[in-house]
């Protein structure tokens, strides 16, 4: 699957609230000119916070995944650094209560067996 480019590496999974951040949110930002969107990218990468970026259609032309220690962190994060960057015209935050579901994306086998017994959740 490497030689096929279906896996690019593998990764050691931190656990964030080991670490003391017990609070993960996503924010929606709204961008005053999508021109902006690199040099936003370029300033949120300098957020230790933020941990995934995403450029999103809809109401807001970016979702961001942050992990904090805490609403004060949170709010720190949000007013001090990413409403802060030029670019920037507003934010929205969802805070995560709970994490229901966290895997990869399904790899299908070649083989119909195979297959159907994944899919009829027998594990192999």
């Amino acid at each position: 699957m490497e030689e096929a480019g279906i896996i690019v590496g593998s990764q050691l999974i931190v656990k964030p609230k080991s670490l003391g951040y017990d609070l993960c949110a996503f924010v929606g930002i709204t961008l005053v000119q999508l021109s902006m969107y690199s040099s936003v990218v370029e300033q949120l990468t300098r957020i230790p916070e933020v941990v995934e970026c995403h450029f999103v259609t809809g109401v807001f032309a970016m979702l961001v995944k942050v992990y904090c220690r805490d609403n004060a962190h949170l709010m720190e994060v949000l007013v001090n650094t990413i409403q802060n960057i030029p670019g920037v015209s507003k934010t929205e935050t969802w805070v995560s209560l709970n994490q229901a579901i966290n895997r990869q994306i399904y790899v299908m086998d070649n083989t119909v067996s195979t297959t159907k017994k994944i899919r009829k959740g027998i594990t192999i």
